[in-house]
């Protein structure tokens, strides 16, 4: 069960294309509002290209694969990050940072991707890694490999098949996670008011802070054992919206 992320991006505003060489970088900068891309990244390793943009309130990573590790560092005022591509020098030629008017939340938004060396995009399949201000919440389309996610404030989605997902500390408003294959960690560290888990073929484990009325939840599962171990009350504001298919699922509530 995939989603598509970007039918929603469009109207690029501004573009940045860094790759792994020093010297030479470019200024730029967005009026008004929303993300502004910053100077280029540090020089980095052969092989490995670097991404220096503004601060943003959404990171939309469309069709990547391999690791992926988006860490939150309250310190942040802009986004960082490196990518080495698993096929080492092939295909992928560079990192680019886009800023993309995004109609489902009516912001800004940075869409990273990489391109070959024609300029044209291509998958980032390989090593990527982003740090992000505490703030900024994370939109994410995954066809394989590992995922780490830390710390992220804001608003969170996940559409992945086929992989192992990690995050710890995420304090967003609304997280949507849907899981074909594999497996998934997840644990919030602030109360979210909504949450939906859509599973397929999965193991997904979920840990949820006690919310002061509890949490309303909506379960439907079809060959899979599900437990949804957390206050309830039907007329909280925090929701819980479950849907697994031949899985497991287990929710619960600490602290």
């Amino acid at each position: 069960m995939m989603l598509g992320l970007l039918g929603g991006a469009s109207a690029v505003v501004l573009l940045l294309v860094v790759t792994g060489h020093a010297g030479r970088h470019r200024d730029a900068g967005l009026p008004g509002p929303g993300p502004r891309l910053d100077t280029g990244a540090p020089a980095t390793p052969p092989g490995t290209y670097a991404l220096r943009a503004g601060d943003t309130s959404l990171v939309v990573l469309d069709g990547v694969s391999g690791r992926i590790q988006v860490t939150a560092d309250p310190r942040a005022h802009a986004v960082t990050g490196t990518f080495h591509p698993a096929d080492g020098p092939g295909a992928t030629r560079g990192l680019r940072g886009a800023v993309v008017h995004d109609a489902a939340t009516g912001a800004d938004a940075l869409a990273v991707g990489c391109r070959d060396a024609a300029g044209a995009q291509v998958r980032c399949a390989g090593d990527l890694v982003l740090t992000v201000p505490r703030h900024t919440g994370l939109r994410l389309r995954q066809a394989s490999g590992q995922t780490v996610l830390d710390g992220l404030g804001g608003d969170v989605t996940v559409d992945a098949s086929s992989v192992q997902l990690t995050a710890t500390g995420l304090e967003p408003v609304r997280a949507r996670f849907t899981v074909a294959s594999g497996s998934a960690d997840v644990a919030f560290s602030g109360v979210p008011q909504d949450v939906d888990l859509q599973e397929v073929s999965a193991s997904v484990a979920v840990r949820l802070p006690r919310s002061p009325d509890g949490y309303a939840v909506t379960t439907a599962a079809t060959s899979a054992s599900t437990q949804v171990a957390v206050p309830r009350n039907a007329s909280s504001a925090h929701r819980i919206s479950v849907s697994v298919t031949s899985g497991s699922l287990d929710v619960t509530a600490e602290g």
